[in-house]
């Protein structure tokens, strides 16, 4: 072992090395982010060269905006290296270092026109203020509206589709400013933080492949202002030489500043309207989980000001929510799993129709024979609405030669149409509903042309669904438009 490697602190001697509090040591311990390698016989803690790197780790992500429960995930599962952790480090502090080598040299220009008694541009002082006034700030977290009971799965859809709140934190005070942005924008920007890779590429990642393909850099980004309850931003490029200003929404412009590192910043007279006391807010503090929090945001509560669509659960309406970070698994898990019970219960029928007729496949017109064995429930109802019935498809269907019943064991193969009915049912389910209903599957067989042959159009058949659900709705029409989105 060197000697470097060899080297032991006691906690003051780490506290005075490193300019940190004992205090703030021991609650690094306590939590377990940094637990010395040694103690001594008196119990007194003891830190050894990897404590010291690990110290290193914690602060550089800390002040890469990370909270100290993502870093203790980060550090246990080697999410990111000490190599990473550096490289990320020393980016920040080129952008710093940008930034003040701008205010350095419009500094310098005034000064030296001053002292040849001249008087500098207008434009050098109106630099030097901007490069002056305006505050750093990093983001902080996203946070969002989901059912308190995490038992109760799968989501409403009001927790999938609802807004997100995202926190930006001012870099050297002790300031907050949260912004109301829409479910999409501030999906994208959870993954963008965690750098985990989506399925396929988010419209910021296709932004940002543009703008590197055109040779435009993002120099920074500015939360402007908050005019009439909606915030604006501008993103400040460079192309060809040429520095440009853009007005974007917050959430577009936060996207593309996390996806390349650019630094953000707040207009000051903002943060001084609408900055909040970080100490006051949860969300940005270290400790608990905050799903165990009973703090709300401070924010309009969006779902108070729209009525529930046709065909959304019921429980939207009664569901108690809580408040919670965005991560990515959060995010997929609030997505509907689709429930394939009632599928696999009108497949069956169907396999019961096709072996009666002595056919070797399921076939689309023995899922709607299936789907008319009910004709109290909604698919009856539409159907025999068109003038669909029991007797009329039966009549359609030709019972083959020599027919014989199979064996209720046997498996009949699905025909390729019929996969294609479930394919599209699923989908259908997944834009809205949390499981496969017959609804769903009726207008799968719409999909693949099914019911042409009874004179109905996919257009036709749609209208009736959606008349026979309004219907079985009482009082609900469409949803009123959510609010707009302030990002």
């Amino acid at each position: 072992m060197t000697a470097e490697e060899d080297k032991r602190w006691k906690v003051g001697e780490l506290a005075a090395a490193t300019g940190l509090t004992v205090r703030a040591l021991h609650h690094y311990d306590d939590v377990g982010l940094l637990v010395p390698s040694q103690r001594t016989a008196g119990g007194h803690r003891v830190h050894d060269a990897r404590d010291a790197q690990r110290l290193y780790r914690i602060l550089a992500l800390r002040r890469l905006g990370f909270r100290l429960d993502e870093i203790a995930a980060l550090l246990d599962d080697g999410g990111v290296s000490l190599l990473e952790t550096v490289r990320r480090h020393l980016e920040q502090v080129e952008r710093e270092l940008e930034h003040q080598h701008r205010l350095r040299e419009r500094l310098s220009q005034i000064l030296e026109a001053l002292q040849q008694s001249t008087q500098p541009p207008v434009d050098d002082y109106l630099d030097a203020v901007e490069a002056m006034t305006v505050i750093e700030i990093d983001v902080q977290d996203v946070i969002m509206r989901v059912p308190a009971d995490e038992a109760d799965s799968p989501a409403p859809r009001s927790a999938r589709e609802g807004l997100r709140q995202v926190w930006l934190k001012e870099r050297d005070g002790g300031r907050a400013l949260p912004i109301w942005i829409g479910a999409p924008e501030g999906d994208a920007l959870v993954y963008a933080r965690s750098e985990r890779k989506v399925p396929r590429p988010l419209g910021p990642d296709l932004t940002v492949k543009l703008l590197q393909a055109g040779g435009v850099r993002v120099e920074r980004v500015v939360i402007e202002s908050l005019r009439e309850n909606t915030f604006f931003a501008t993103v400040v490029i460079v192309a060809d030489g040429q520095t440009h200003e853009v007005d974007a929404r917050p959430s577009d412009a936060l996207n593309l500043a996390v996806r390349l590192g650019a630094p953000v910043f707040a207009a000051p007279e903002l943060m001084d309207e609408s900055g909040i006391d970080a100490d006051r807010v949860p969300w940005l503090q270290s400790g608990p989980d905050p799903r165990d929090r009973a703090e709300t945001p401070t924010a309009p509560d969006p779902d108070h000001q729209a009525r529930p669509r046709i065909g959304a659960d019921a429980r939207d309406r009664a569901t108690t929510y809580g408040w919670r970070s965005a991560t990515p698994e959060l995010i997929a898990s609030l997505q509907p799993r689709t429930n394939t019970d009632f599928a696999d219960r009108v497949v069956a029928w169907a396999h019961e129709e096709a072996r009666q007729l002595g056919h070797d496949r399921v076939r689309p017109e023995h899922i709607l024979l299936a789907l008319l064995r009910e004709p109290g429930e909604l698919t009856g109802r539409v159907l025999q609405a068109l003038g669909i019935t029991m007797e009329l498809a039966r009549s359609r269907v030709t019972r083959a030669e020599a027919a014989h019943e199979a064996p209720a064991g046997d498996e009949l193969p699905l025909a390729s149409p019929v996969e294609r009915v479930l394919r599209i049912a699923k989908v259908n389910a997944s834009l809205g509903a949390n499981e496969v209903r017959a609804e769903h599957i009726l207008l799968g067989l719409a999909g693949v042309d099914a019911l042409l042959e009874y004179g109905v159009t996919p257009e036709r058949l749609g209208e009736e669904v959606h008349r026979t659900l309004s219907a079985a709705v009482p009082g609900e029409g469409g949803a009123e438009a959510p609010p707009s989105d302030a990002g």
